[in-house]
């Protein structure tokens, strides 16, 4: 049985090319592995992806050594950096401390750590299935 969309035309004839997701190939993800919320997963889908303790952030961490804002996650295709915001505490990749205001490129598998949250960056591309 055939439906028919707005129009009277059929859904096989309305069908369009599925649009590639945000940074297609490459997917970037933010896996937590130490905090409060240890099973949270974070796929990074637009160009900057705030860190923070704010409801303006993009990825709420409740804890007090967060800063509001506290890191700037941006991603440009195959590359993929955190930045500082200027928080007190600081932002820590591979448990060295990153300078304020420096952007720090990031790899797949490494470690950020927002006040008493850790996380695994994964990062990679994958290729775009062709129809049989």
């Amino acid at each position: 049985m055939e439906t028919k969309g707005p129009g009277g035309s059929s859904d096989t004839a309305q069908h369009e090319k599925r649009r590639p997701p945000f940074g297609a190939p490459n997917v970037w993800v933010l896996a937590v592995i130490d905090g409060d919320s240890p099973n949270d997963v974070h796929r990074l889908v637009k160009f900057e992806t705030t860190i923070g303790r704010g409801e303006a952030a993009d990825i709420g961490i409740d804890d007090e050594e967060v800063s509001k804002r506290h890191c700037l996650l941006r991603v440009e295709g195959p590359v993929c950096t955190v930045q500082d915001l200027g928080s007190l505490n600081g932002t820590r990749v591979n448990g060295r401390k990153i300078r304020n205001e420096s952007a720090e490129r990031l790899r797949h598998l490494d470690e950020i750590q927002v006040g008493g949250t850790r996380f695994f960056v994964l990062g990679g591309a994958f290729k775009f299935l062709t129809p049989r």
